[in-house]
């Protein structure tokens, strides 16, 4: 029977930490979204492999149980481990994949099920996009690396948080400020989950 709403478990927020010039320790977060549709949302490092196992045996998921995986963005502490899932469909960009099989090319949204799309959100880079998941606290956002983590929209010792990897900043703006629009909370792509502040104004979608 299909779930009402659907679970976001967090199993690892990621985290972004410079170690000297030119050096940064990175890892996406990895996100579990329990529904009709099991999904994955980024899979961090190839080193998250034995962590990524532990976590889902905890929440009652095996790798085989996963039915759809879903990558954000192609930056390489997003995207690791995806052989763990073999037989899921995989979906990045426009593409939705299982084995070598390109099932669909989508253009502006796609639907995992009932509580579970993904829209475009360019900026970061050209093909990164967004789930959004329907939960009992409201809508959740999943966005990769569209928001770094809670607050990076603040400007701290005159370093922004996102701007500096973002391959387009006039269309991430306006990729996040419709995210903020649309979402009760945010996963973003290097922190925990967030609640949206709506007094907060990023700008115009």
């Amino acid at each position: 029977m299909p779930q009402k709403f659907a679970s976001v478990i967090v199993l690892k927020p990621g985290y972004a930490r410079w170690e000297g010039y030119a050096s940064q320790r990175a890892c996406g977060t990895i996100t579990l979204i329990k529904s009709r549709k099991n999904c994955m949302v980024d899979l961090g490092t190839a080193q998250d492999k034995d962590f990524i196992l532990k976590q889902l045996k905890a929440h009652g998921v095996t790798p085989a149980d996963i039915d759809t995986v879903i990558l954000t963005h192609s930056d390489v502490d997003h995207i690791g481990n995806m052989n763990l899932f073999p037989d899921a469909t995989f979906i990045g960009g426009n593409d939705v994949i299982q084995g070598d099989l390109f099932k669909e090319f989508f253009k502006e949204k796609y639907i995992v099920d009932e509580n579970i799309s993904i829209i475009h959100t360019p900026g970061h880079d050209n093909r990164s996009i967004t789930v959004l998941v329907k939960t009992t606290k409201g809508t959740v956002a999943i966005t990769g690396d569209l928001f770094e983590y809670d607050r990076d929209w603040v400007t701290t010792d005159t370093s922004e948080a996102w701007e500096p990897w973002s391959q387009d900043k006039e269309l991430q703006e306006k990729s996040r400020a419709k995210i903020w629009k649309l979402a009760d909370s945010i996963v973003p792509g290097h922190g925990d989950i967030f609640k949206v502040d709506k007094n907060v104004d990023l700008g115009k979608s």
